[in-house]
């Protein structure tokens, strides 16, 4: 009985190792792989302060603009909840009611 206890306790260790040295790995992948293929801070130097101030304004715009495009959208979506029309009332003979009414009668108690 004690053996088979450290034969699981070793697959398990074996196990989580391996699982958790793929995490590390994986993760040194990514950020090398960032690392690689980020811009450098050259890209943010040689914009002049002018052009930050008019990027703020044109930021502005674009949001504006895409608001307006979201709303327009939105608008034109037939798969939004929206409100029914609400149907003609539905007109039920004598018969028909009688008849109803024995169906509701016949389901025994509810349970």
């Amino acid at each position: 009985m004690g053996e088979n206890l450290v034969d699981a306790l070793e697959i398990t260790v074996i196990g989580m190792t391996l699982v958790f040295g793929a995490i590390f790995l994986l993760w040194g992948v990514m950020s090398l792989l960032v690392r690689l293929t980020a811009d450098g801070p050259e890209a943010e130097e040689e914009a002049p302060e002018a052009e930050a101030v008019d990027a703020g304004t044109d930021r502005k715009r674009r949001a504006a603009a895409a608001a307006v495009a979201v709303a327009l959208a939105r608008e034109h979506d037939h798969t939004l909840p929206h409100a029914f029309p609400i149907p003609p009332t539905p007109i039920v003979s004598a018969w028909q009611a009688v008849m109803r009414g024995r169906q509701l009668k016949q389901r025994g108690p509810i349970r």
